[in-house]
């Protein structure tokens, strides 16, 4: 019963997750094991050998013996470092093709979640959950755990030469076991709670310094350096508090644990030695007794050590599972439709929120015929964003029904759906790669000739050329090599190589020069030819032309209509008109 409690103590469902990583490698594991026995079994012959040597062959008689066992301790010691670097090398090999899948299955997993996840989670925790804690994965529990099996197996190779040795004695060494059994789990448990505060402490720096660096212009323009300062100070001190409060922890299970088997040993000896004086055993045997003692005193202080290192490691298995554990909101259903669309959108009484019961979109109804330019026009907040969000399902709505060419958005898959809505946004995001390779990005088969005509459509091309390595140059962090206007028409080179039938613009124009300006509007015109395009305005002079204009406020459309309809009967629209034009 209590090996069973210390089972489960000790191996909990999140370590078993852990373990099961390592089951396709069982083979590899099994020839670990035997080449861990056969390290083990070399180490543990040694004190015979040498008692040999000690007692019963120092004889000129003898002599030719003494040069034979010599020779089988110089091969056991060399069978030992043989069988360590193949288990070693081996181990190495199987815990980091572990770790490569739980990887692997995290990032799969991640970049699968919702636009939800992303938006409520700060980055520098989910990077330290990827990064940090599954290393901590690795180097704490997959060695720790082949490694425990390793000395498990050494005590229990020492433990049957003891017993064999002298049973009286080999039993009375077992009430050690309660004991260690006891320090394990009132320090262990300690350790895994501080432990968990630990990684809490360590994410809380990561979190600080992303932001920091991602925000740097903003610290600089405002001249906050000295805060920013204090504000990680005071996050490094907390984690030193903590990491030292672990360390305590630590320090204090290794030395009472090393106490605690020193003392055992000492009694041992007591003992041994008073079999000795009152006959029932001799030197030669306690000598070999003893040194066998010695070897395995590794193993009773490592044991130990490795339990209290699963349940610290314990934290960081927690952090990864919790987000493998996070079910996407947004799915398909089976046997999804995955057609070319035409691009025809209807809304149809749809409400929405983001927090139970407080809407951000209420009772929308609109249709957009393929082909069309519709505008959203209104104030900070009043829902546009969200309504495009709801066009290639990044968002499903709490109520009502988005419609594309006739059919429920939500009967998509989800990969033909958005692959055939463009997107360009005033937040341009180019990767640290190549021109080439961030326009190709919407369509990685494409031809270096796709590529070009793609970026001459979005008059990109002239600006790439006069670049030093043209189409090849790297963009650098974020595209920060480029101006705003530049970025803008890679992003829409990008687009026109996708291809969409249905195109979504948040106005890219609203913070640039003129000149740049003119160069994106004459790249969007060419963008939205035969496409229905529904466009985020923030100025009403680049949708004069629009199909319909939608006049959105507080969640609900209060205008619809062309330009020149809602200058006459919407007094919002009106009132933002005259805003923009008369101010």
């Amino acid at each position: 019963m209590e090996v069973e409690i210390l089972k489960k103590k000790i191996f909990s469902k999140e370590l078993r997750w852990a373990l099961s990583y390592l089951k396709p490698y069982i083979w590899g594991l099994l020839g670990v094991f035997i080449l861990t026995f056969g390290q083990n079994y070399s180490f543990a012959l040694l004190p015979s050998v040498s008692t040999k040597f000690l007692f019963e062959l120092i004889t000129p008689e003898k002599i030719h013996l003494l040069y034979r066992y010599f020779y089988i301790a110089v091969a056991l010691v060399f069978s030992r470092a043989f069988f360590e670097f193949l288990k070693n090398y081996s181990m190495k090999v199987i815990t980091h093709s572990a770790i490569k899948r739980i990887r692997d299955e995290f990032f799969s997993h991640l970049i699968k979640l919702d636009i939800d996840f992303f938006t409520s989670s700060k980055t520098g925790n989910i990077i330290a959950i990827g990064i940090n804690d599954i290393e901590k994965v690795r180097t704490s529990f997959y060695q720790g755990i082949i490694n425990f099996f390793s000395q498990m197996m050494m005590l229990i190779i020492i433990l049957v030469k003891l017993y064999l040795l002298n049973w009286e004695l080999t039993l009375i060494s077992f009430g050690v076991l309660p004991v260690l059994y006891w320090v394990v789990r009132i320090i262990g448990n300690k350790m895994r709670a501080v432990s968990r505060k630990l990684r809490k402490n360590l994410s809380d720096l990561s979190i600080n310094l992303h932001e920091i660096l991602t925000g740097i212009e903003v610290v600089k323009s405002f001249a906050q350096e000295d805060i920013e300062i204090e504000k990680f100070k005071k996050n490094t001190k907390r984690y030193k508090k903590t990491f030292l409060r672990l360390s305590q922890l630590t320090n204090l299970f290794s030395p009472l644990n090393d106490m605690i088997i020193y003392i055992y040993g000492m009694v041992l000896v007591g003992i041994g030695s008073y079999f000795i004086i009152k006959g029932l055993w001799n030197v030669k045997g306690l000598t070999e007794y003893l040194m066998l003692l010695g070897i395995m005193a590794a193993p009773v202080t490592k044991i130990p050590k490795f339990i209290s290192n699963f349940k610290i490691v314990t934290a960081s298995i927690e952090r990864i599972c919790n987000i493998l554990s996070i079910e996407p909101k947004i799915k398909e259903i089976s046997n999804p439709v995955s057609k070319k669309i035409e691009g025809k959108i209807e809304f149809r009484d749809v409400w929405f929120y983001y927090r139970p019961e407080q809407y951000v979109l209420q009772g929308i109804n609109f249709t957009a015929e393929k082909g069309d330019v519709f505008a959203l026009v209104g104030p900070s907040g009043a829902g546009k964003s969200t309504i495009v969000n709801l066009i290639p399902r990044f968002y499903d709505p709490v109520k009502g029904t988005v419609l594309i060419d006739g059919i429920d958005v939500k009967n998509y898959s989800l990969k033909s759906l958005r692959y055939q809505i463009g997107i360009v946004s005033q937040n341009v995001i180019l990767f640290n790669t190549s021109v080439l390779e961030n326009i190709r990005y919407a369509k990685p088969n494409a031809t270096i000739d796709d590529v070009i005509e793609a970026a001459k459509r979005a008059y990109a091309y002239d600006f790439i050329m006069d670049l030093p390595d043209k189409f090849e140059t790297n963009v650098g962090e974020k595209g920060v090599r480029f101006s705003g206007g530049q970025k803008q028409r890679i992003s829409i080179a990008r687009t026109i190589l996708m291809n969409p039938k249905i195109l979504i613009l948040d106005e890219a124009t609203s913070s640039l020069d003129s000149e740049s300006e003119y160069y994106i509007q004459l790249a969007i015109k060419e963008l939205m030819e035969g496409r229905t395009s529904v466009i985020i305005a923030h100025r009403l002079s680049t949708i004069t032309h629009a199909t319909k204009i939608l006049v959105i406020e507080k969640g609900r459309i209060v205008g619809e209509g062309s330009h020149e309809e809602l200058i006459e009967t919407c007094e919002q629209y009106k009132r933002i008109y005259e805003l923009q034009y008369f101010r």
